[in-house]
């Protein structure tokens, strides 16, 4: 296994949750230390993908079924040729950034300055094809490189790092539809907590932003 961890803004400070981006074999995972160990991202060599709860999850409630775990399933492309493929992003705007007062192991987290006041740091998620059929394919991604993780089968799992300007403010209805759904499962909302809503962006790549359920 191969993994990355990312956070944005800084460990004493307002930050974001850690993301983990990591590849076993010929798969990629995302996953976020909010959901602990019960949901993550699968993108899979055979082009199905999901974001689903964990055995974990499931094995936590007796009532709980396998088959109910998938939060939701999509299809990607390969990669082909010389071009590589934009399969998931993560974005995290500057207005949910949050004092978390938590304990963790921060060691070995790579941190990402905090945007600025109207913007979002993206990762943008790309698979791109076997090195070997073209030594110039870095040079064809559309923006810096933040981590490449190979596979077994010559592609790579590789992220890219945007600033982009995206106003937290505009997701409000988001924020409130997210609450409104806890409540009604009875949990309240408090400024510690997070959550993140699941996008689909020019039609093709999927992807989490992260959000706070009480902005301060």
């Amino acid at each position: 296994m191969r993994e990355v961890r990312i956070a944005v803004g800084t460990s004493d400070g307002r930050r974001s949750t850690v993301w983990k981006f990591c590849v076993h074999k010929n798969e990629a995972y995302i996953l976020t230390r909010m959901f602990g160990s019960d949901s993550k991202v699968s993108l899979h060599a055979s082009g199905e993908c999901q974001w689903s709860a964990t055995d974990t999850w499931v094995k936590k409630s007796p009532e709980r079924r396998n088959a109910d775990r998938h939060i939701t399933k999509w299809k990607m492309a390969r990669p082909s040729g010389t071009m590589a493929e934009h399969v998931f992003q993560v974005r995290i705007p500057e207005t949910e950034l949050r004092m978390t007062g938590l304990s963790e192991i921060i060691a070995s987290v790579e941190w990402l300055p905090a945007p600025p006041k109207g913007h979002t740091v993206s990762i943008e998620c790309y698979f791109t094809p076997p090195a070997s059929s073209d030594p110039t394919v870095g040079s064809a991604l559309p923006g810096p490189r933040l981590f490449s993780l190979p596979l077994a089968d010559g592609r790579s799992f590789t992220g890219l790092h945007f600033v982009l300007p995206l106003d937290g403010r505009d997701l409000e209805p988001l924020r409130k539809t997210m609450n409104e759904q806890a409540k009604a499962v009875g949990i309240e909302p408090l400024p510690a907590h997070g959550a993140c809503a699941f996008t689909v962006s020019d039609g093709t790549a999927r992807g989490l932003i992260e959000l706070c359920t009480v902005r301060v």
